[in-house]
């Protein structure tokens, strides 16, 4: 039975989302079993409150937290904290994958000491995937902040790793890629911009379509965007940001007078299809490529619907054995 590891501490909602989503995962799935890590009183006495099956669930206790404000040195100061216990876990193959709400700059701390990276990838990427204005279709993006710099092999390593997710997850035969920059001519963007342009496209592995501007993230215009990690947490945010506004504005709109409020009523599930495509708590977690293992990183403020899509995400990634399939697909490179 495979098994996911969830670091239970430090994430701004607590518990409560967590074991919610987790009762609601196994009552689906049945191929998963769950370690729970964390100050185990507080887990117990949050138990309580949910009939999961106690054969579905075993708890690691770990007196430390590592406080969502708090950097990447304190895996070395918490060893007893839930993250690095977690990441430990994994690391000894006592689970099938890593999952975490808490400090980002810690996480990626624990995944780099800790967890490792394949042979042939310096820099690991962040890969969440992006609504587009077709229904049920997403973007992959990568890097979106694992990295604050990347050179050209670093995006060309992203491209390899999205292309083998998208193949063996998606199923899609020959994913399209692109690059984010400031414009969709050739020379446009920094020198390693160029040159990651030019290596992507003499690679005949790959299927680059060429630069993507910022205009084309949700337009379905490719399947893949490589970018920089810099770069990509702020599109990424600008994005979820723009998403939720839009519904925001369009309440406010509808919303103002009773007429207004009877056609809007007429157009309820219209409105309801718009506001589920672009709600990134169907997509809240980002799958960390590169690792020598499977570890996740979601959202610190995820309430239930986000902890679902992220349990859900790691039992795919883990049934598929995505981590092997993309170190056999960077070792034929190198």
């Amino acid at each position: 039975m495979n098994k996911i590891a969830i670091d239970m501490m430090g994430t701004d909602l607590g518990i409560t989302p967590i074991l919610g989503a987790v009762k609601i995962f196994l009552k689906k799935y049945h191929d998963i079993n769950f370690v729970f890590v964390g100050n185990e009183e507080e887990i117990k006495h949050e138990l309580k409150n949910y009939k999961l099956d106690p054969a579905r669930y075993e708890i690691f206790h770990a007196s430390e937290i590592i406080a969502m404000t708090e950097g990447p040195l304190e895996i070395r100061r918490k060893k007893d904290s839930s993250m690095v216990r977690s990441a430990e876990l994994l690391k000894e193959q006592k689970v099938n994958a890593f999952v975490s709400g808490g400090s980002t700059a810690a996480y990626l701390a624990a995944c780099h000491f800790i967890i490792g990276e394949i042979e042939g990838i310096s820099r690991p990427a962040f890969m969440p995937f992006i609504p587009t204005v077709t229904k049920g279709k997403y973007v992959m993006m990568l890097d979106v902040g694992a990295n604050l710099e990347n050179d050209a092999q670093d995006l060309v390593n992203f491209a390899i790793m999205a292309d083998v997710y998208a193949r063996v997850i998606l199923n899609l035969p020959n994913p399209k890629i692109g690059l984010l920059n400031i414009g969709e001519e050739a020379n446009k963007g920094k020198e390693y911009h160029k040159k990651a342009y030019q290596m992507l496209k003499t690679n005949n592995k790959l299927n680059f379509y060429g630069n993507i501007e910022s205009r084309h993230i949700t337009s379905d215009l490719v399947d893949i965007i490589i970018t920089d990690g810099f770069t990509g947490n702020i599109a990424l945010k600008a994005i979820e940001g723009m998403a939720k506004n839009l519904m925001t504005v369009l309440k406010k709109e509808l919303t103002k007078n009773i007429i207004r409020k009877i056609k809007a009523l007429m157009l309820r599930k219209a409105f309801k299809g718009v506001k589920e495509t672009f709600d990134y708590r169907n997509n809240a977690s980002a799958l960390m490529l590169g690792l020598n293992q499977i570890a996740i990183k979601t959202h610190g403020s995820s309430d239930q619907k986000s902890w679902i899509s992220t349990l859900e995400m790691t039992r795919t990634v883990i049934n598929n054995d995505v981590a092997n399939k993309i170190r056999e697909a960077i070792k034929e490179t190198n």
